[in-house]
């Protein structure tokens, strides 16, 4: 009697493909599990510190890194930069770095995108040897086109950027929450920020509505750049032009502001006695250095403007019991400025008050240090009312106004005019001779002659 079934024999190729099979997939999980724990490593956390120390001149260190879609992250890098870096620390929390997937196994790698949260940078002046100093900034084309063709970078993003530079890199500053986007274009880098805080020195704080422009090997190229005071978003600041980062490109930028109020920018005494708005553009030239080289020059208006409690001008109202000059609101208010470095010189100053009033002349302003010289012109029937005096302190001028000369000293919390003492003085000398000549109506002259032998 026969079998009534046979055991099925396994084919050997069949056997064969199952355990090649197996053992890939064990192979495949192994490599996996091995890299994996390679990235976690200390090692590859510091040969990753090494390569961004050889090309940055910062000495810093990695968190361990974990794989995140097609890339690494880690959750943050602290370093600090050699005294031939332009960068005196960084820190950054988290990093991601997001690869193509099609670009893994090739030449070069192609990082579709480098994002950055939190990153925060401490800039110095770094010291150079002479041969590197003209050194040119690293383009966009100089990755993709490096001999080892090992990176091409798609887009750099920063949610978080924190800003900081010395008194010595253009007398100092900082900027605080700036969103940071950076894109290659040919061979320079395009760049769009939005949002932060600018804090410069002796200004108040602005805040940054964009910036558009192109980073060059040597400049930056501002298309487009809007900031407003923080604490008033009418009042603008527009900049458009070049900005020089190395020899020998020069900066040239232009600088256009609308309805600044003049209470937010100036100092001591003067944030009382002068208001309104100012408006106008100034054109910025400078080498490399900007905070050693730069000149700029501009025309400037104050729109609503008014003159309040101005000393020499309050003396006059109170003398002449008129009202009028106290408080002046300025129907022509226009200037020129020239601008160097601890320097600002106001000049061509021309502001009047309807036909009451006129103001024209120069001041200077070096570091605290304030020298100038108006000329200051009153409406004919007012200086009538002088007696005695108008022809003293003032001279008739073609125009229907009597014009005197002021000069101006001290520094901006202490300013000093010489009109209002030559005042004091010719009405000192009116009453004394009035005085003198009330006496001699009233009394004899002999009985004085007797007392004082050069009497009159």
């Amino acid at each position: 009697m026969k079998q009534q079934g046979k055991k099925k024999r396994v084919s050997p190729i069949l056997l064969f493909f199952l355990i090649f099979f197996a053992i890939l997939v064990l192979g495949a999980f192994g490599f996996i599990w091995w890299v994996n724990v390679i990235v976690k490593s200390k090692v590859f956390a510091d040969y990753a510190s090494k390569i961004v120390e050889k090309y940055t001149a910062i000495t810093g260190s990695f968190e361990p890194f974990m794989f995140y879609g097609f890339g690494l992250e880690t959750s943050s890098y602290k370093g600090k930069g050699k005294k031939e870096s332009p960068i005196a620390s960084i820190a950054i929390a988290p990093l991601t770095v997001q690869l193509r997937s099609i670009g893994i196994f090739g030449r070069p790698w192609i990082i579709r995108s480098i994002e950055l949260g939190d990153l925060s940078v401490v800039l110095q002046n770094p010291e150079l040897p002479p041969e590197r100093k003209t050194e040119n900034l690293p383009t966009a084309a100089a990755l993709k086109n490096n001999k080892e063709k090992t990176v091409s970078i798609e887009k750099i993003s920063i949610k978080n950027l924190s800003l900081s530079w010395p008194a010595t890199m253009g007398g100092g500053g900082q900027v605080n929450g700036m969103e940071l986007n950076v894109r290659p274009k040919e061979e320079n880098w395009d760049i769009n920020a939005h949002r932060g805080v600018l804090l410069l020195r002796s200004l108040p704080e602005l805040a940054l509505e964009n910036i558009k422009g192109l980073l060059t090997k040597t400049s930056f190229e501002v298309s487009d750049a809007t900031l407003h005071l923080k604490s008033d978003p009418k009042a603008t600041v527009l900049i458009q032009g070049v900005l020089a980062l190395v020899p020998p490109q020069k900066t040239h930028l232009n600088l256009s502001l609308h309805q600044i109020p003049l209470d937010s920018i100036l100092f001591g005494s003067l944030r009382n006695e002068l208001k309104g708005y100012l408006r106008g553009n100034i054109g910025l030239n400078a080498e490399s250095d900007i905070a050693k080289t730069y000149h700029g020059e501009g025309e400037m208006f104050i729109d609503q403007g008014r003159l309040v409690h101005l000393t020499f001008l309050t003396n006059i109202d109170s003398f002449l019991n008129l009202h009028r000059l106290e408080d002046i609101p300025l129907t022509v208010a226009h200037f020129l400025v020239t601008l160097e470095p601890n320097t600002i010189k106001l000049h061509h100053i021309d502001w009047q008050s309807e036909d009451t009033m006129k103001l024209t002349g120069w001041v200077t302003l070096v570091e605290k240090n304030v020298t100038g010289t108006l000329m200051l012109g009153l409406r004919s029937d007012w200086i009538q009312k002088l007696p005695g005096l108008g022809a003293q302190l003032f001279n008739a001028g073609a125009d229907r106004f009597f014009w005197t000369e002021i000069h101006l000293s001290g520094t901006i919390d202490d300013i000093h005019e010489d009109f209002s003492p030559r005042l004091n003085q010719a009405v000192q000398g009116i009453i004394k001779k009035g005085i003198e000549r009330e006496i001699q109506r009233q009394v004899p002259g002999r009985i004085f002659r007797n007392i004082i032998p050069n009497f009159p």
